[in-house]
């Protein structure tokens, strides 16, 4: 038997370079043989829809948990092909723990999920069963009573800790004891330099987890392996460790994919793999318990995404958001709530015209120089919403500059490039690649797309918005 103390899962996946990330807009093809069909959760074109399953509003929708506990196998990785639809009819440590959190439990409060895990001991365990029947459980007395987990504890005030000991049925302490003993961790607890993404991949629950979610831990691995060698290639330490990891089931898949940034406690929805650059940034920022003006620790939250976090009901959620939340990400105690852009100097500005796709004119300033993208958010134009402050990391400033048909109030030609471009954009005229690159994430893409974040008012728009031009608003 390996000795306990010495295994930790490793915390950067190998190789370094991981391929590509993958796009939204490609077919999906499965990596592996599933318990499950994914077609539900694919589009007519057999691709993962851009747009959420679900419309309904995020905040308010994370679960009541006072702290979550994740169990993460020990000797033998247990991969989500292996899950049937409910853990607790193959796994009797999920199914007591459970137990106990329920209401009047020792453990009321706590939510309980399982982690794949990366052990390598085949012979320790039989496999699961990923189409037992959820009514079932698993016969006493058997040896899966003494499968082992280490068992990791996330509290609502940041705080991560890991039971000293792994645990089994057999070896699982009372759970009055067990929930003074973590109070004790977490209240000595210290900072572990460590974040966790759990990533919901749950198939044979919903497909539309077990679909999207596994697209999206492959880009969060990859863009992990990208930001290890920029370190690396800098001389630079790592400022964190980070581990991206699958989760059984959370609730909302009809938010797939669902994600939980711990120890931070942010539990986010409606995520595809665009996303995955700004959730690495907010697993990177250091983990808080609260967004308050007097908490110094600098920390970003994808607040587009954002469900809720963990110490919170549903209503202190969504106030939590309407009070913190603009529509950008931006460090929590430097812009505690939205705020306009300055109004630009009247001698250097430009007529500008915008046509949202229900088409409503929109006549606003630009100053020369600055992007579109501010020129549409400091005059709240619909359609752009920016979410990586124009960072090049989403395509959600996606616009299109376009020119005219012969009825000028008709929508512009979207499926033409400019035929002037070069005359009045200037060095902006170009797609450069990295801009290309996020296009493809957005949604809609046409010839006349362009990032509003990456082309600057310029004097020549003047003369070309009186020859018909226009950006055309997309309509999400």
């Amino acid at each position: 038997m390996r000795g306990f103390g010495r295994w930790l899962p490793r915390a950067w996946p190998t190789p370094l370079l991981r391929p590509p990330v993958p796009s939204v807009t490609r077919a999906y093809a499965a990596s592996a043989q599933r318990p499950y069909d994914p077609s539900p959760a694919l589009d007519a074109r057999g691709k993962i829809p851009a747009a959420p399953y679900d419309p309904s509003p995020l905040p308010g929708t994370a679960p009541e948990y006072e702290a979550h506990l994740v169990l993460h196998p020990v000797h033998r990785g247990r991969p989500d092909t292996s899950w049937p639809s409910h853990i607790d009819s193959v796994c009797p440590l999920v199914s007591e723990l459970s137990s106990r959190t329920r209401p009047g439990g020792s453990l009321a409060g706590f939510g309980v999920s399982l982690s794949a895990g990366d052990g390598d001991l085949p012979e320790a365990q039989p496999p699961w069963d990923a189409h037992r029947d959820k009514a079932m459980r698993a016969p006493p007395n058997q040896a899966a009573e003494d499968e082992m987990f280490w068992l990791y504890a996330y509290g609502s005030s940041g705080q991560f800790v890991s039971w000293p000991t792994p645990l089994s049925l057999r070896t699982l302490p009372s759970g009055e004891a067990m929930r003074a003993q973590l109070a004790t961790m977490w209240e000595n607890a210290r900072d572990t330099k460590e974040a966790h993404i759990y990533v919901c991949t749950h198939g044979t629950r919903d497909c539309r987890c077990g679909v999207v979610g596994t697209e999206l831990i492959h880009a969060l691995r990859a863009h992990i392996d990208q930001h290890a060698q920029q370190c690396a290639s800098q001389g630079q330490t790592l400022p964190k460790r980070v581990r991206v990891l699958p989760i059984s089931h959370v609730g909302g898949h009809q938010w797939a994919a669902n994600a939980l940034v711990y120890p931070h406690g942010d539990w986010y929805g409606n995520l595809r793999t665009s996303d995955a650059p700004l959730l690495l940034r907010a697993a990177l920022a250091p983990a808080s318990s609260r967004h308050d003006i007097y908490d110094r620790r600098e920390r970003l939250v994808v607040w587009p995404r954002w469900r809720g976090r963990l110490g919170m009901n549903a209503l202190q959620q969504q106030a939590h958001r309407d009070a913190w939340g603009p529509p950008v990400v931006f460090p929590a105690h430097l812009a505690p709530r939205e705020r306009e852009e300055p109004a630009p100097e009247k001698s250097d500005t430009v007529m500008l015209r915008f046509r949202s796709h229900e088409g409503q004119w929109f006549d606003v300033e630009g100053q020369i120089g600055e992007t579109l993208m501010s020129v549409a958010k400091r005059h709240n134009l619909p359609g752009i919403e920016a979410t990586c402050g124009g960072e090049l990391e989403c395509a959600t400033c996606h616009a299109y500059l376009c020119d005219a048909h012969a009825d000028p109030l008709a929508q512009g030609q979207v499926d033409s490039a400019l035929a002037d471009a070069e005359c009045f954009l200037h060095e902006d005229a170009q797609v450069s690649d990295e801009e290309d690159d996020m296009l493809e994430y957005a949604l809609q893409r046409k010839a006349a797309s362009r990032l509003t974040c990456q082309v600057r008012v310029s004097p020549g728009m003047t003369a070309w918005m009186k020859r018909g031009g226009r950006i055309e608003l997309p309509p999400y």
